[in-house]
């Protein structure tokens, strides 16, 4: 502006100069936020570049080879298993067979061994050698792929992505398979009729971990989505304890069709959940202290009810 005073530019120049001076403002600033953009995405890029060369702590060994199709017999031999080398041991000795497609339940305390028990066999904590053995076979010596696939598992603690993880039935898919089954599914999980009072059915968003939804519905979600691959081996860790006895009761009804003809183990607190199974085993302090038929401990007045 003073230049402009003395003359030595004129008005023109001014209004010149002040419109190129506009037009620069909006690429500057968003040359700003790109640069802050940039070292941002960096820094996050390292984060998840650490993480993700972190090699996996069970993982198949380098001779591993695919085995025969699992049919889902499985044994525990002598087995003790410690977390750290230093600990006391968490199971003790435990010695026990499972024919293809039983159902067994083991019962006890709180911290008793039972989910690390039925988490050995899907190896998603790693049991000692020879100790743990699916079809005859150590579960060291199946694919990771071939033995996870074959089994399905209902953790304590589900995780719940963004969406639903029953995708939505169209009426012209009702011809195929997979999709039939899957309503099945939703039925037998209880789930059909809390979906439908949900704003967009199957296709509603249920925010991070399933935020929207009830423990109860977490719960039904993940034993659906669990029994959707006809899994030789399920596993349900406590699956039902989220709900009230009343649907839980509903559930196991339509669960005992599911479960034919596989290997079913379950984990629970409540006797009306395992009632129904082939052998219960109760567990203390990580050993097996005594292990009986339903209609045993029925005739025995439910006596495993002072061991949970």
């Amino acid at each position: 502006m003073p230049a402009a005073i003395r003359g030595e530019i004129t008005v023109g120049d001014f209004a010149v100069f002040n419109m190129y001076l506009f037009r620069l403002v909006w690429p500057l600033i968003a040359l700003g936020y790109v640069v802050n953009l940039y070292q941002r995405g960096t820094a996050s890029l390292k984060r998840m570049n650490a993480i993700l060369a972190v090699a996996p702590t069970i993982a198949d060994s380098r001779d591993v080879q695919a085995q025969p199709p699992i049919r889902g017999e499985i044994e525990f031999r002598n087995l003790t298993f410690r977390y750290h080398p230093n600990d006391e041991p968490v199971l003790h000795k435990i010695n026990l067979r499972i024919p293809a497609g039983e159902t067994v339940a083991f019962v006890g305390r709180t911290g008793s061994g039972k989910s690390t028990l039925v988490n050995l066999i899907a190896r998603v904590i790693e049991a000692p050698e020879d100790t743990v053995f699916v079809d005859g076979i150590s579960v060291r010596d199946y694919p990771l792929a071939q033995l996870r696939s074959s089994i399905g598992y209902v953790p304590q603690g589900d995780f719940s992505f963004q969406r639903q993880h029953l995708p939505k039935t169209s009426p012209s898919a009702w011809k195929n398979r997979r999709q039939r089954r899957l309503s099945g599914l939703r039925k037998c999980a209880g789930l059909t009729e809390d979906v439908a009072g949900f704003p967009a059915g199957f296709e509603t968003l249920v925010g991070e971990r399933g935020l929207t939804l009830s423990g109860g519905q977490k719960q039904r979600t993940a034993i659906a989505r669990a029994n959707l691959r006809e899994p030789k081996i399920l596993i349900l860790d406590d699956a039902l304890s989220s709900v009230d006895t009343y649907t839980e009761e509903k559930i196991l009804g339509k669960l005992r069709g599911v479960m034919r003809g596989r290997t079913s183990l379950i984990v629970s607190h409540r006797i009306s959940t395992v009632r129904d199974a082939d052998l219960i085993c109760v567990l203390d302090e990580g050993r097996i202290i005594e292990q009986a038929s339903a209609c045993r401990v029925a005739r025995a007045g439910w006596r495993v009810c002072r061991a949970t």
